[in-house]
């Protein structure tokens, strides 16, 4: 077993492992800012070929080493450009490491019409202003597997005009933080801000549970992982950790 460490130790590990992604974001909003200053100073819209500038720093980001993300890129609040009126900027990773564009219907009256105006993942960074990290769930439009989305708002003169996010495949991430927990001394999981189990160090909770149960349980104790951007909490149990339990 690999050396204990205790409670305060692990929540900043984990907190490591969740926000360095954020990094990637800063610098791809960054761009974002840089473009529409551009557009400002000739006094016009920017349009979709402006954000077309956007492919190689997406693109580099997603095949660096040790990324966890399969998947980036930018989604633009409606009537920010001159020829769309929805968009996004977005690549994903192929089995060969290459990148694709991501392709989504935003025609409205469309059965498949991709609304991200109703999704989580865009409307909470647009009406908190921070940023913000959503999952597990199942992307269906994208990866259709279990992800987490990171996501950043962007402004321009203090108006709201997109996101800049990414996704990570749970498994991926999941590696890093059942890494940090099988080294805690007692039973322990990660729990959303929806009451959903992330990940644990004990085979009796697997991911997507419920964890209404941990409410009974005597002696669990609750650390908050980060207020503002997750919601997350790390849940200590009673029961020593043990090789068969992990």
């Amino acid at each position: 077993m690999p050396r204990s460490i205790d409670v305060p130790v692990c929540i900043e590990r984990l907190k490591s492992a969740l926000h360095g992604v954020f990094a990637n974001l800063q610098e791809l909003s960054g761009e974002v800012e840089r473009i529409w200053s551009v557009c400002d100073s000739l006094q016009r819209k920017p349009s979709s070929r402006d954000l077309a500038a956007l492919r190689s720093l997406i693109d580099a980001q997603l095949q660096s080493r040790g990324t966890c993300a399969n998947g980036s890129g930018v989604v633009v609040e409606p009537g920010e450009l001159s020829d769309q009126p929805m968009y996004l900027e977005w690549s994903r990773l192929a089995d060969n490491h290459k990148t694709l564009p991501l392709m989504l219907n935003f025609n409205q009256r469309s059965e498949s019409f991709y609304n991200y105006l109703s999704m989580p993942w865009f409307t909470r960074p647009r009406d908190t202003g921070k940023a913000a990290i959503e999952g597990p769930y199942v992307d269906l439009y994208g990866a259709d597997m279990y992800v987490l989305t990171y996501t950043l708002p962007i402004f321009f003169k203090g108006r709201f005009i997109g996101i800049a996010g990414a996704d990570l495949p749970l498994h991926q991430i999941e590696r890093v933080l059942i890494r940090n927990l099988l080294r805690l001394p007692h039973e322990a999981l990660l729990v959303s801000a929806e009451g959903r189990v992330i990940a644990a160090n004990t085979v009796d909770w697997a991911t997507g549970d419920l964890a209404t149960r941990l409410m009974g349980i005597d002696g669990a104790e609750c650390y908050a992982l980060d207020d503002d951007v997750l919601g997350w909490q790390l849940i200590c149990l009673p029961q020593a950790l043990t090789l068969s339990a992990a």
